[in-house]
């Protein structure tokens, strides 16, 4: 039976925000079947949108419904109306690495969230107000030992310092030997002062079209299947890991 497994850190914030919560901040789930594995922060792997934030699991797998499945969670769900936006709005490549303050931002980012820093976290927020809620992150994180292998994935977005972000990492649990992969999805912007932030405001209906549309573009669908091959290889592979997934999701098996 397909279970839906939902974060961000993103938290959506997430993270996004984890929806996120890994994305920690909550991170949301993306209502189309495009992929599974985008923030587990808000309930496990995967990836989503995130305003609407609190996963609304979408399970794009139709492998083994006896084994959870990650989620894709996109962070920020909302975000700001553009002054000029044209028609149709340019698409992007999307480019690894090559994004030096970016990728120093979600590493802050990501270290807030391991060691459960709340309030660093919602500075990193354009409203704080959306952050994921304390008690969410904090059994999160409860027996989070490490995370590792982040990889950021940046697409320029047509409003001006907005970017698309997708960062993949793996989850160490304590005592757990396999880690579990994850993917998180984020709008990022400059605030008035240059600072970035993920956004976590309302988005209008243009710039969320345009923000949850990205995830067909055939680069981001690569990077959406193999996380979730991996995430499925390492529940399928460590009981250990599958239990404990289960039991933190109140996953039925």
């Amino acid at each position: 039976m397909k279970k839906p497994i939902i974060l961000t850190i993103i938290y959506t914030l997430g993270i996004g925000c984890l929806s996120i919560c890994i994305g920690a901040l909550y991170p949301v789930k993306n209502t189309d079947d495009t992929a599974e594995a985008i923030n587990i922060e808000s309930k496990i792997p995967a990836a989503d949108d995130k305003n609407e934030s609190k996963q609304e699991g979408n399970a794009a797998d139709n492998e083994d419904d006896s084994k959870p499945s990650p989620t894709l969670t996109s962070t920020p769900t909302l975000s700001p109306t553009p002054a000029s936006t044209p028609t149709p709005p340019p698409v992007y490549e999307l480019t690894e690495g090559g994004y030096p303050e970016i990728e120093k931002f979600f590493h802050d980012y990501y270290v807030a969230w391991n060691s459960c820093d709340y309030s660093l976290i919602k500075t990193l927020l354009t409203d704080p107000d959306n952050a994921i809620p304390l008690p969410e992150l904090q059994k999160e994180t409860r027996f989070l030992d490490d995370i590792r292998d982040s990889v950021t994935y940046v697409m320029k977005s047509y409003e001006e310092n907005a970017y698309i972000v997708y960062v993949y990492y793996e989850l160490k649990y304590v005592n757990i030997k396999t880690t579990l992969p994850r993917l998180d999805k984020f709008y990022l912007v400059n605030d008035d002062e240059g600072n970035l932030k993920i956004f976590t405001s309302e988005m209008d209906e243009t710039l969320k079209n345009y923000f949850d549309e990205r995830d067909q573009d055939e680069k981001v669908q690569s990077i959406i299947q193999m996380t979730n091959e991996k995430a499925k290889e390492a529940l399928n592979n460590d009981v250990d890991l599958r239990v404990y997934v289960e039991a933190l999701y109140n996953i039925k098996p």
